[in-house]
């Protein structure tokens, strides 16, 4: 069954244990619509990458499991699908610590993400989306990616990722590890990405930059969604300004949320 791009990534009652013993989330529900950026906050030991793990198909690697809940992408159910097949259904991840292939070269790491895509036209354009967004990439192709910096192979990691042409990108902790000017590039990115037509699940521990990028967030606590709303909204909530954004009054916060993201500041 083919998926229209675009399609809404929908988490509707998601119960995932593992060994039978730790129960690491319940009754987790959310959507990814077509066109948004979606953040999940949350603390570690909250869930997060026990939910990524569950959408990309990557949770019994971690002797983890699914009890209840379904996962789907316009319709389709991916729950039980392996990585492999979530890829090519249109979801694909980039995990956290960037993970590129460090013997090869930028090049032979962007042919990897291809794959995903193998048999699907729109090749050519995928990579020269890549290129547009991170001129950089191209600059390095010849060089092998473990000799990049930390920002430039969080780059490589997302070029790669779109690279199999998602419809959605689940992006795990981008900006982390990255010195404040290379985080903020790659939340613009991540802005630009998204208007080019791709939505995201952002996972991300800079709770300010996450509200600032996303439509609609979620709050994650021991497992459960706790909170959620317009990103705007929960922004201005007294709960989440005290427990993520380290402030206590709105006004002091609000103008990062007014200024929209843009890719300007770095062009040329």
């Amino acid at each position: 069954m083919a998926t229209k791009a675009g399609a809404t990534l929908a988490v509707s009652g998601l119960t995932v244990s593992y060994g039978k013993a730790v129960r690491a989330l319940r009754e987790v529900s959310l959507e990814v619509p077509e066109g948004t950026v979606t953040a999940v906050l949350g603390a570690n030991g909250a869930g997060k990458t026990t939910l990524l793990r569950a959408l990309s198909g990557t949770l019994s690697f971690h002797r983890g499991a699914i009890e209840a809940g379904t996962i789907t992408l316009g319709g389709r159910t991916l729950s039980g699908l392996r990585p492999a097949g979530v890829v090519a259904a249109g979801v694909v991840q980039v995990p956290e610590g960037r993970r590129v292939f460090g013997r090869l070269t930028v090049e032979e790491n962007l042919r990897a993400g291809a794959l995903g895509a193998r048999g699907r036209p729109g090749g050519d354009a995928a990579r020269d989306r890549v290129m547009e967004l991170f001129p950089v990439l191209g600059e390095r192709a010849r060089q092998r990616a473990g000799l990049l910096s930390g920002g430039e192979q969080q780059m490589l990691a997302m070029g790669r990722a779109l690279m199999a042409r998602p419809s959605v990108l689940l992006l795990d902790e981008p900006t982390l590890g990255l010195a404040p000017l290379m985080a903020e590039r790659i939340g613009e990115t991540v802005a630009e990405i998204n208007r080019q037509g791709t939505a995201v699940l952002l996972i991300e521990q800079n709770a300010a930059l996450a509200l600032r990028l996303a439509t609609t967030a979620h709050v994650l606590e021991v497992g459960e969604v706790t909170l959620s709303g317009p990103a705007d909204e929960l922004a201005a909530s007294d709960e989440v300004r005290r427990r993520y954004l380290g402030v206590g009054d709105a006004d002091a916060v609000e103008p990062e949320f007014r200024r929209p993201p843009t890719l300007e500041r770095w062009a040329g």
